[in-house]
């Protein structure tokens, strides 16, 4: 069976597909003032205890193709060698 979607439904559908949350803007916001970073290292800088409060936002935002993975290194929080983080240079709707 095939439904009939307009276009325009379809239009603003993806544009609100490709918008991102407050509390992702502020994760996404935060790599990219610090660099390459760990999810303990954002943590830190927001002020958080626990970095769970940062890896949910950070994978929702690789998924939507906003950050990638880069290279490993020492946490300069943990200690333990993990990798970083960075911003892609995909833009966002209506939020920069």
């Amino acid at each position: 069976m095939t439904k009939n979607i307009r276009e325009t439904s379809t239009d603003s559908y993806n544009k609100i597909k490709q918008t991102i949350g407050e509390r992702q803007e502020i994760v996404l916001r935060s790599f990219m003032a610090n660099g390459a970073s760990t999810d303990y290292e954002i943590a830190y800088v927001l002020g958080y205890t626990d970095p769970n409060k940062v890896r949910p936002r950070r994978f929702e935002l690789v998924k939507m193709g906003y950050m990638i993975e880069s290279k490993k290194r020492e946490c300069s929080i943990s200690g333990r060698k993990v990798f970083t983080w960075i911003r892609t240079k995909k833009k966002w709707a209506d939020k920069q």
